[in-house]
Formats: C-alpha cells, sequence, structure tokens
C-alpha cells in the first residue's frame, strides 16, 4: 500500500493587517459548521476584522498557507500572565487531516518560546472530544474546567503545554 504524499504548508506571521480578512474568511469558514449547534455560540463566527487588528495589536496572528497559495488556515497568540494564550486555532474542513493545525500550533509555540513564555494554554469545548483529542496528540493536559456564563455545568476545559523558552 503507498503512502499519500502530501506537500507542506507554510505558516506566515501576519505583520499587518492587509491579510486579516482571509484570516477572517479561514475562521468563519471553519468554525461555521457549530453555527446553531454549539451552546453557547461559537464566539468565533462573531470575530470581525477590526477585532482581529486588535489580536494582531495585541500579539499575533498565523495564516497557513496551502503550496499553490490561499490560506487554509488560521489561529491567533497572545502572552497573558507569562504564558501564550492560543485562540480561534481553525482550519477549513478541505484541509482538515493534513497537518495544517500542527504547524499552526508550532507557530505558536515559537512565538511563544520567543516571548520568552514557558507554557501555551488554550480553552477547548467539551462538546468537541475530537478537538481534546487533538490537542492532547500535541502535548497539552488538561488543567480544569470552567463554565461559560449563564451555564452551570462546565462547558469548556482549559489545557496547557509547556514551552522551551
Amino acid at each position: 500500500m503507498s503512502e499519500t504524499v502530501r506537500p507542506p504548508v507554510r505558516v506566515v506571521r501576519l505583520d499587518g493587517p492587509a491579510r486579516l480578512p482571509e484570516a477572517l474568511a479561514v475562521i468563519h469558514g471553519a468554525f461555521g459548521e457549530y453555527r446553531d449547534t454549539l451552546e453557547p455560540p461559537s464566539a468565533a463566527l462573531s470575530e470581525t476584522v477590526a477585532s482581529l487588528g486588535r489580536r494582531l495589536a495585541a500579539g499575533a496572528v498565523f495564516l497557513a498557507e496551502n503550496p499553490v497559495g490561499g490560506a487554509v488556515g488560521a489561529v491567533c497568540a497572545e502572552t497573558r500572565h507569562g504564558t501564550v494564550y492560543l485562540d480561534r486555532l481553525a482550519v477549513l474542513p478541505a484541509a482538515r487531516g493534513r497537518g495544517v493545525a500542527a504547524a499552526l500550533v508550532a507557530a505558536v509555540e515559537g512565538f511563544a518560546a520567543g516571548a520568552g513564555a514557558g507554557s501555551v494554554s488554550l480553552g477547548v469545548r467539551l462538546a468537541l472530544p475530537g478537538n481534546i483529542r487533538m490537542f492532547e496528540r500535541f502535548g497539552f493536559a488538561e488543567t480544569g474546567r470552567k463554565a461559560h456564563p449563564g451555564f452551570t455545568e462546565p462547558t469548556s476545559a482549559d489545557m496547557l503545554k509547556r514551552v522551551a523558552d
């Protein structure tokens, strides 16, 4: 049986607002499948170019591009209290299973190391066990659970990964 060879994805850190519309399109495209299915609704679908601009100013926004061009993934990162918070990891459905998420997480880990942060943290919905398993495969461990406002039971897991600084 022959193995499928997948071309590598290229990850770029945005250095200005010009490509924020592409990042927004990826985030909306990736999180669109959760519209009307997650409770509470995903705030990712409320992102705007302006809100991504604030994320860029506060930290970093990365885009993953396929080898022939075109954004297929995005992620945001922000330093908070000595750790880097990974947020809005988004991979378009057609690009999943090709290492895009791993490349984006690695970019955030590199950002964290460069910022002198010893860890990367994130929150993931309990309703998305496949996402939890993915982050566990990337070396993240659950550190706690919390409920979104208005909920009495936990709705998300906090996860953390130590990185070299």
